[in-house]
């Protein structure tokens, strides 16, 4: 069985960002720099997840054409809106296109399934979920 994972760190990381605080931001820096390779991953999911959070802010910033994550928190829903209709599609399923995205590109499952000896259909079974499980926490917390 496999050691639940959990960012709820990550995700007060970016709440203490999104709240305006700068010593906070470059730890989030630092922190979307280490998972953007997850060298320091508990397990196949855990590096997934790691994975899939440096993406989504990636995303995030790319969405919004911001890097800010104050300002973008501030974006009102008009301008959500806005940005929903010129990318053709919510914040919401764009982050999670783009983790899967990402995923099948650099045949993640396979991968990991190698590195960490674990079945290849269970994590190709779950990417969906955990992309979508990492995506909620980054908009819940932004927007």
């Amino acid at each position: 069985m496999t050691k639940p994972i959990e960012f709820n760190e990550f995700y007060r990381l970016l709440d203490s960002v999104r709240n305006g605080d700068t010593k906070q931001k470059k730890e989030l820096e630092w922190t979307l720099a280490e998972y953007e390779h997850a060298k320091d991953s508990s397990s196949s999911f855990d590096e997934l997840g790691q994975i899939f959070c440096h993406i989504g802010v990636m995303e995030l910033f790319d969405y919004s054409g911001s890097d800010d994550i104050k300002y973008i928190s501030t974006l009102d829903q008009k301008v959500w809106d806005y940005l929903q209709l010129r990318m053709g599609t919510g914040l919401r399923e764009y982050l999670v296109e783009k983790m899967i995205s990402h995923s099948n590109e650099h045949e993640l499952p396979a991968k990991l399934s190698k590195k960490w000896d674990v079945k290849i259909e269970d994590l190709q079974s779950n990417v969906n979920d955990l992309a979508k499980y990492v995506s909620e926490g980054i908009v819940e917390v932004i927007i």
